[in-house]
C-alpha cells in the first residue's frame, strides 16, 4: 500500500486522493504510479533473554530475581528432592512484581506448581509469615485481600 494514497469523501462518496500528487486519482492510476512509495517496517528486536512478551522492567526484575537462585534441590512446598525448581511468585498476576519485591517467591517442584491447592496454602502460609512482623492492613494495602 502506498503511503500517498488516502482514501476521501465528498458528500459520503469515496474517492482516492493522491497527497504527491495533490489530486484525485483512479485505483488503476495509484496501482500503476511510477512515484509509489511503501511504509518501511522497523527491523524486528531480539531479545537478548527468554522472557518474552514482558515489559523490559518485568523483565529485568525476573532475571534480578533468577540470578541468585539454584534451579535443583528441595521443594519448599512438599520438601522432595527435585532436579528442576521452578521459581514461583506465590501472588501472581498484577501483583508479580510486588511478589518479587518483597520476596514472596518459592522455589517449588512441577507437581506442586500444577496443584491449585498447594498454590494457595502457599499464600496463607506467606501470608501468616508477613503479619509477624507487619499488620494484616499493610499487607492488604500490598496485595489487595487476605487470604486468612
Amino acid at each position: 500500500m502506498c503511503v500517498n494514497k488516502r482514501v476521501r469523501s465528498k458528500k459520503n462518496i469515496k474517492y482516492i486522493y493522491c497527497i504527491k500528487k495533490k489530486k484525485e486519482v483512479t485505483y488503476e492510476m495509484c496501482n500503476n504510479c511510477t512515484s509509489k512509495e511503501y511504509k518501511k517496517s522497523k527491523p524486528i528486536k531480539v531479545s537478548k533473554t527468554k522472557i518474552k512478551n514482558k515489559s523490559n522492567k518485568l523483565a529485568k526484575l525476573e532475571r534480578q530475581r533468577d540470578k541468585d537462585i539454584i534451579k535443583s534441590g528441595i521443594c519448599e512446598c512438599c520438601g522432595k528432592y527435585s532436579e528442576r525448581l521452578d521459581t514461583h511468585e506465590v501472588y501472581g498476576g498484577s501483583n508479580r512484581k510486588r511478589s518479587i519485591k518483597y520476596k514472596f517467591i518459592k522455589l517449588i517442584c512441577r507437581e506442586c506448581h500444577s496443584s491449585e491447592n498447594k498454590i494457595m496454602q502457599l499464600r496463607v502460609d506467606i501470608q501468616k509469615k508477613y503479619e509477624e512482623n507487619y499488620s494484616r492492613e499493610e499487607f492488604i494495602k500490598i496485595i489487595g485481600k487476605s487470604y486468612l
